[in-house]
């Protein structure tokens, strides 16, 4: 589902065994070599002036962002762009590597040069996060929910921040209003969406002046949640 539709969910960790119970009879959970928790690591990119952080905070579609993913399971790693465009959907291209690295080859940057609009010499890793991750997947449907945890984030320079009480789920699905089960037990249980962008809040809580009146609200909420405020 590299082009889709996504809606996340933002709520207290203390939910997830309610949740994961009551979509056993409509969901099949993602099992790669018998494990059904998936563990990932991102190295975000930016420019000098965080111009992808700030056109998201400033609420602009047809956006870009870049990242190495290292998807830690199979030991594989890609080179990843996402494009959020105009119409609210998310398209994802990305190119198979060899690790994660501070620069990229002259086949990475080609990749950049063709899917987004950044000169990749003025990019540098500016934001390391890693999190696991539960997918459900409806055998009826085009549909994907990831569900995120234990989220750590960390700056080139060592800052650190991590949320132990925090879940994001993800509703991947390739129509706007195609119906979903889980929206309906999500709402049942008090949980509404909510905007959740993982670098954007990572920036926003690790490095120090630079602007986030956007993400005030999201970041109030996160605190009353991993405070136990449900």
């Amino acid at each position: 589902m590299n082009n889709r539709i996504d809606t996340k969910y933002l709520f207290h960790i203390s939910k997830l065994p309610s949740i994961l119970s009551a979509v056993r009879d409509y969901y099949s959970i993602l099992t790669i070599n018998e494990k059904r928790v998936a563990f990932y690591k991102t190295l975000y990119f930016d420019t000098p002036n965080f111009y992808s952080y700030i056109i998201h905070h400033n609420g602009r579609l047809n956006r870009f962002k870049v990242r190495i993913r290292h998807y830690t399971d199979s030991n594989t790693f890609f080179l990843e762009k996402k494009f959020k465009t105009n119409k609210g959907y998310t398209g994802k291209k990305r190119l198979k590597i060899s690790g994660i690295k501070n620069e990229f080859s002259r086949e990475e940057k080609r990749f950049i040069y063709q899917y987004t609009s950044f000169d990749p010499n003025t990019l540098s890793p500016t934001l390391l996060n890693s999190f696991q991750r539960i997918t459900l997947v409806q055998p009826k449907g085009n549909e994907r929910v990831t569900i995120d945890f234990n989220l750590q984030f960390s700056t080139m320079n060592g800052h650190k921040i991590q949320f132990n009480n925090i879940v994001i789920a993800e509703i991947k699905k390739d129509k706007i209003r195609k119906y979903s089960k889980i929206t309906e037990i999500f709402r049942h249980n008090g949980i509404h969406t909510s905007g959740f962008s993982k670098y954007c809040i990572g920036i926003a809580c690790l490095y120090d002046n630079i602007k986030y009146n956007r993400f005030k609200f999201r970041l109030l909420q996160i605190k009353k949640i991993e405070n136990g405020g449900f």
